[in-house]
């Protein structure tokens, strides 16, 4: 009985993980504008814009770590 119950867990958590996959790439980028826009109207120091802002330069800085790391191994080759 708690084996079957298990696998109904299981069955269900899988079933979830692949519609938050299917529905986050759905809307992905224009997901991202309108949080941005609703952001950038809110206070400087509320706590959800400030993370908001920490989010936003930590994606700039891996892009340009990125660019950077495509660009020595260009170089190498």
């Amino acid at each position: 009985m708690k084996k079957a119950v298990g696998l109904v867990v299981l069955a269900g958590f899988v079933f979830a993980v692949a519609r938050a996959m299917k529905r986050g790439t759905e809307r992905g980028p224009d997901m991202w504008q309108r949080m941005q826009h609703a952001m950038e109207a809110m206070p400087e120091d509320f706590p959800p814009r400030m993370m908001f802002d920490n989010t936003a330069a930590t994606r700039e800085n891996t892009e340009r770590i990125l660019e950077i790391l495509q660009e020595r191994s260009a170089v190498e080759v």
